[in-house]
């Protein structure tokens, strides 16, 4: 029996990985043909894609984690990468998403509810960041003796805040 595909290769042993070779007994394509059939019948696609690697951006955030020299500067980097909104984190759970949708869109809803799987796991990955970045910065502005940047003294004495909810009464 042949593959559907017609640039599947039958693989001799002599220099094949385990993969390729498992595959081969079992009648299935690897992985890396997979990839590359799948690269050739949507290279029209491809070619209106932004060019450059989706992960690039990330990367410049990255470099900037080396130039931070504080928990504040570092926790500014974080949120870029991991806070809410347009973050990298927030856009990949947009991309989980929204693959998702497609697989609903077309009738393959084993596969959307496992892209909607890993959108809720990143949330909640994302969550237990969040709290790694606070805890952080409540380490270091906590700690005693630290050297705090310079607060400006007040020119008014200010007056007290105001809540930001009012106080709820409990009901009887």
């Amino acid at each position: 029996m042949s593959l559907p595909h017609p640039d599947f290769e039958l693989y001799d042993n002599v220099g094949r990985t385990t993969e390729q070779v498992t595959a081969h007994s079992e009648n299935r394509p690897t992985v890396a043909d997979l990839h590359r059939w799948a690269t050739y019948d949507a290279r029209e696609f491809s070619a209106s894609l932004p060019t450059g690697e989706a992960g690039h951006s990330i990367s410049n955030w990255t470099q900037q984690v080396y130039r931070a020299r504080s928990a504040a500067e570092l926790n500014t980097v974080a949120q870029g990468v991991l806070g809410d909104g347009h973050s990298g984190l927030g856009e990949l759970h947009l991309f989980l998403e929204a693959a998702a949708e497609w697989c609903e869109r077309n009738q393959e809803p084993g596969f959307a509810a496992r892209y909607r799987q890993h959108a809720e796991e990143l949330s909640a990955l994302g969550d237990q960041l969040a709290y790694l970045s606070e805890d952080h910065l409540a380490s270091i502005y906590r700690r005693p003796n630290r050297s705090a940047p310079a607060q400006p003294a007040p020119s008014v004495a200010a007056a007290p805040a105001t809540p930001a909810t009012p106080t709820r009464r409990t009901s009887r």
